[in-house]
């Protein structure tokens, strides 16, 4: 304001040409930008670089979809000419995401599941009884690549038997090149050893003639092994804590899930609010898996597939095909695309299923004693503390500083390994001791790296169908039990 006064009174002519040259760069910032967006809950703003602006706003209308009014979302097209008139406005209806947009490719249905079928892509088969020194021993799933880290399945009795077999040790030693450290280390830290090794050998003993050769002091080099050693291994022993801990959640869950269906068996006497939540029990574990996994845990499946859908479609088709798994009869279709829309939306998919069952609570006044409701709402607040908790493990990594320093110092010592064992081990033994020495080491530190992840390695999708069949149980298995007419209950002192 003071400028304006100062403009004014001194030179009034300035003023006039400050607010042309406003105007002017207000309109070109406006027609020139390539793309200009707005992003909110409710609409999209998007301007784009033309001669007449096309302002286009999108409305998801998830009220009324709500309400089944509209299932839709609609696309408003206002195109504004150069003398800032509306020329034209026009409304276009825009169909979100739905079934049979993109056929799903890995999602087995629960029905079709058999021995020829199955939705988990394994590599190995359960050895039978007696020493098995090779091949492949266990039931794991198949590695999409040699980057993948090692992924098994819950344990079975049998599946035991082989972990805990005497012969292991024979076993791994004769699968050592199938195993996923030695894969993923491989290429590049490796074979950088090796090359170091061969190079320091050629060196010494061609250029040298195996005087005054290159080489470090082995003992002094053997505290910072031992340095190293205990660095490794703290970074292994820090991600198992939060591989337990991520387990542990998924046992909380579990055991939650359990409870909610057996109480809402119990006391919600409405069939629809009873079939409601517990369709809502068996779409919590689910909606979770795929909110801590971006592929759901379909671990075969390719971001960037020539000749196929986007990745996000083919994404979103696998999650509707599961999640028909549960809305399969027809029933609570209404649920089924509010799902579908917050996923696609990019929402908070396992927030929304807390919010439908605290909805069905409390439409259950009337029916449900409050103390009953209460303790279903505690049930959800167990829920709620297991998933929000699931998500800081997600989200916060190891300290970051950390892993790059350890990093580094392990790049730096498998590196220098070479030139500690060329004086003792001499040229012959330096290219296998470096090798054996660097795989040790690094491997330790790699698997705290896959570790350190939880969601890659457990078994979700293990855990979520264990859920699903617990309330299919729960609800065909329930019988109230009463007590006869002429029955009488005694009892002693």
């Amino acid at each position: 304001p003071h400028f304006v006064l100062i403009l004014i009174q001194y030179n009034p002519s300035l003023l006039l040409v400050v607010v042309l040259c406003w105007l002017v760069c207000f309109k070109n910032e406006n027609t020139m930008n390539s793309i200009a967006r707005l992003q909110s809950s409710s609409s999209t703003l998007a301007l784009r670089k033309s001669n007449n602006v096309s302002v286009t706003l999108g409305t998801a209308s998830r009220t009324l979809a709500r309400k089944g009014k509209k299932k839709n979302a609609s696309l408003v097209t206002v195109t504004v000419g150069g003398g800032g008139s509306v020329r034209s406005i026009s409304t276009t209806p825009v169909t979100l995401f739905q079934e049979g947009d993109v056929k799903p490719e890995h999602y087995v249905p629960k029905k079709e599941r058999g021995l020829s079928k199955n939705v988990f892509v394994l590599d190995g088969q359960v050895a039978p009884d007696g020493p098995t020194f090779g091949g492949k021993d266990m039931v794991r799933l198949a590695r999409n690549d040699r980057m993948s880290p090692t992924r098994e399945l819950n344990f079975t009795p049998e599946t035991w038997g082989i972990h805990k077999s005497p012969f292991r040790k024979w076993r791994h030693m004769v699968n050592i090149f199938k195993s996923s450290p030695f894969q993923r280390l491989a290429n590049p830290d490796l074979l950088g050893v090796a090359a170091i090794s061969v190079t320091l050998t050629l060196y010494n003993e061609v250029f040298l003639g195996g005087v005054d050769i290159i080489g470090m002091n082995a003992s002094g080099f053997g505290g910072a092994t031992t340095a190293i050693g205990l660095l490794a291994g703290f970074k292994l022993n820090a991600s198992y804590g939060r591989y337990e801990e991520c387990r542990i959640f998924w046992g909380d869950i579990n055991n939650t899930i359990r409870d909610m269906g057996r109480q809402t068996m119990m006391w919600m006497e409405d069939s629809d609010q009873r079939n409601r939540m517990l369709k809502l029990c068996q779409a919590f574990p689910l909606t979770h898996m795929w909110h801590v996994h971006a592929k759901g845990c379909h671990h075969t499946m390719k971001r960037n597939e020539p000749g196929k859908p986007k990745f996000e479609d083919r994404i979103h088709a696998e999650f509707l095909a599961e999640l028909r798994d549960i809305y399969n009869d027809g029933k609570f279709e209404e649920d089924f695309q509010r799902l579908n829309k917050v996923k696609y939306g990019g929402g908070n998919t396992p927030l929304e299923v807390l919010t439908m069952m605290g909805e069905t609570v409390a439409g259950s006044k009337g029916t449900v004693d409050p103390i009953y409701a209460r303790e279903i709402d505690e049930q959800m607040q167990r829920l709620c503390a297991a998933y929000g908790a699931s998500e800081r493990v997600l989200r916060t990594p190891l300290p970051t500083g950390y892993s790059r320093h350890s990093s580094r110092l392990l790049w730096i010592w498998s590196h220098c390994l070479p030139l500690a064992l060329y004086p003792v081990c001499g040229p012959f033994g330096t290219l296998p001791a470096a090798l054996l020495g660097a795989w040790a080491v690094l491997g330790i530190e790699d698997l705290g790296v896959q570790l350190e992840e939880p969601f890659d390695v457990l078994p979700m999708r293990q855990y979520s169908d264990g859920m699903y069949d617990a309330m299919n149980q729960i609800k065909n298995g329930y019988q109230v039990y009463e007590i006869g007419k002429d029955a009488r209950v005694t009892s002693s002192s």
